[in-house]
Parts: structure tokens; C-alpha cells; sequence
């Protein structure tokens, strides 16, 4: 369903969450770590991440939540830009290969998709 700018609606809400990451290669046993990394924004069905290493669209990761011990197969679904500072990261959206409602650690509300999601502010 699009939102009211075209874009289309997202799925759950995002939270402004830093969670200590590691990364790793699929089929490796966790045994090629890629990088520790950490979460800068999450949503019920993936996240927004910093990454030091070199990345390309829709690669295949291993995510482990380091808070957590929760592991979860996901995709790069986004290159952003790199992040200021001098950290030399770029932020990586990835997406959940499977349903992974506790691999955050956080309980998302659930969308009624009759409801506007539009915020109201009282006046």
C-alpha cells in the first residue's frame, strides 16, 4: 500500500536502536567473520547498519545480535552513503531472509492495516 507520497508504506515502524553486531559469510560455520559491526536503526523485518567492509546489493549475510545471540539470515537490500566522521563505514540496509521477531531483542507494535499510520498531534 503506498504511502501518501508514493512511496510505499513500510511494513512495521523503525526504532533508533544501536545493537552490537557481528557479520559473517554464509556456509562458513561462523567461521569468516566479515566484521563487527552495530545497528542504527531496526525494524521487525531487518535494519539499518554501519559497515566498514565492501558490500554489494542483495549479498547474502549471516547477522548475529551480540546482545542477544540471536542469528538470522539476511540480504543487503540498500546502499547509503558513508557515514561522516571518519569511520569510513557505510550505512547497509538489510532485510530478514526469514521471520526473526525476537532477533532484536524488542517487541514492535503491530499495524492495523485499516489505520492510517499517519501521526496526530494534539493542538
Amino acid at each position: 500500500m503506498p504511502a501518501k507520497n508514493g512511496a510505499p508504506a513500510r511494513r512495521s515502524s523503525r526504532v533508533t536502536l544501536r545493537v552490537p553486531l557481528r557479520i559473517y559469510e554464509p556456509d562458513t560455520s561462523k567461521r569468516f567473520l566479515v566484521e563487527e559491526a552495530h545497528a542504527v536503526k531496526i525494524s521487525l523485518w531487518g535494519g539499518l547498519i554501519a559497515l566498514k567492509v565492501p558490500v554489494n546489493q542483495n549479498q547474502q549475510l549471516v547477522t548475529v545480535n551480540q546482545a542477544t545471540g540471536e542469528t538470522t539470515d539476511s540480504r543487503i537490500v540498500y546502499l547509503g552513503p558513508m557515514v561522516a566522521g571518519g569511520s569510513r563505514a557505510r550505512l547497509v540496509a538489510i532485510e530478514f531472509l526469514r521471520p526473526s521477531p525476537g532477533f532484536w531483542g524488542v517487541v514492535f507494535p503491530q499495524i492495523d492495516p485499516g489505520r492510517s499510520q499517519a501521526r496526530h498531534y494534539a493542538r
